[in-house]
């Protein structure tokens, strides 16, 4: 089992504010962009835990058996453009 003391937590804090920030510059364009349904979203998440299961931790952390860093930076990327991305300017 693994505590949370374990576990490293200045990556991902930088890889969530990185996500966000990159996330955030994220517009749509309705003309040319796809929309995202829950399912896709679900589909989305679960391909980033298997990639993130696959990529393994960094050799020097043992904490968890997947990339928290990398799960943590797509979680940023989500969030980023839910709050504050959205549509391209002039789109109002």
């Amino acid at each position: 089992m693994v505590s949370l003391a374990s576990l490293v937590i200045g990556p991902i804090i930088v890889a969530i504010i990185f996500g966000f920030v990159v996330g955030s510059r994220i517009h749509l364009n309705l003309e040319n962009s796809f929309t995202f349904t829950l399912s896709g979203i679900i589909a989305l998440i679960i391909g980033v835990i298997i990639m993130a299961y696959g990529l393994g931790q960094y050799p020097t952390y043992d904490d968890l058996p997947i990339a928290t860093a990398f799960l943590s930076a797509i979680i940023g990327i989500l969030l980023g453009s839910a709050l504050l991305g959205g549509r391209a300017k002039g789109d109002h």
